[in-house]
């Protein structure tokens, strides 16, 4: 009986108070699975890791949004006890603005050497939801790097030591059909191409009719060509491992931290459920 008029409780419970982040009509056939299916994707109100597009502030002329989240391995961006390997789970629910109309990219990259000129648009209580100022110090070198390349002459290359710096995560050709891919860098003075990255409806998956089973989120590892502290190896991808951080960082070369860029442009407008969940394994 007590168990009874619990449940019956919890349905009168508003969707809001609640730790479920649903669509943002918050009912049942938001999605096409079905009466009575429900999907959800992690809220960024509950969870400092997960990160809401639709709330990236406006960067440049273009309408491009993009925010910039320092990585680190202290239990922020998972429970912890794996092998450290960064990467981003993308969550979406609204399959209708799954489109080719906009555009998704997420790299991360670490410092050349030293801490480098931290400029902070925001520095909360954790760094899960401190933010880098994408405009000024090391924050204006790694968005420029994020969209340029090294030089911007040639679409988003990069060159030189520049190489050493990059992981790619949601970008370099990575699809949700083709999570593995990397650029190629067949000698030592190769050019690393950080182009192409996916729209929408390439990067993330929605609930769909037709699956009994719902599966709405999808994972991309990062993967570079530096190793460990620095080295350069252009034979193969290696997985970006972040070592144990506690209070104090004392290592800037990528082994604690990671700086995440995300960035998406277009016409479609992401909806609420679209979310980025940034984790260390």
């Amino acid at each position: 009986m007590i168990t009874a008029i619990l449940a019956a409780l919890l349905l009168l419970v508003p969707v809001s108070v609640t730790t479920a982040y649903l669509t943002d009509r918050a009912t049942a056939d938001q999605t096409t699975g079905g009466v009575g299916r429900w999907c959800s994707v992690p809220n960024p109100a509950e969870n400092p890791n997960v990160y809401r597009l639709k709330d990236f502030p406006t960067y440049s002329s273009n309408g491009s949004s993009m925010i910039i989240v320092p990585v680190v391995r202290n239990g922020e961006f998972g429970s912890g006890g794996g092998d450290g390997r960064l990467g981003v789970r993308t969550w979406a629910c609204d399959s209708t603005r799954l489109t080719n109309n906009s555009t998704l990219k997420v790299t991360s990259w670490r410092n050349s050497s030293g801490s480098g000129s931290i400029n902070w648009r925001t520095q909360a209580s954790t760094l899960a939801a401190s933010r880098l100022d994408p405009a000024s110090g090391l924050g204006a070198r790694l968005s420029f790097l994020h969209r340029e390349g090294s030089t911007s002459l040639a679409g988003a290359e990069l060159t030189t030591n520049d190489r050493q710096l990059y992981s790619w995560i949601v970008s370099s050709n990575r699809t949700k059909t083709n999570r593995d891919a990397f650029p190629s860098c067949a000698t030592s003075l190769c050019w690393i191409n950080i182009e192409a990255y996916p729209t929408f409806s390439n990067a993330f998956t929605g609930d769909t009719s037709g699956s009994r089973t719902l599966d709405n989120s999808v994972q991309y590892l990062a993967s570079s060509y530096w190793i460990n502290g620095g080295d350069f190896d252009k034979s193969a991808a290696h997985p970006v491992n972040l070592a144990p951080y506690a209070n104090n960082i004392d290592s800037f070369d990528g082994r604690q931290v990671q700086w995440v860029v995300m960035e998406w442009w277009g016409s479609t407008t992401p909806s609420n459920d679209m979310v980025v969940e940034v984790f260390v394994r």
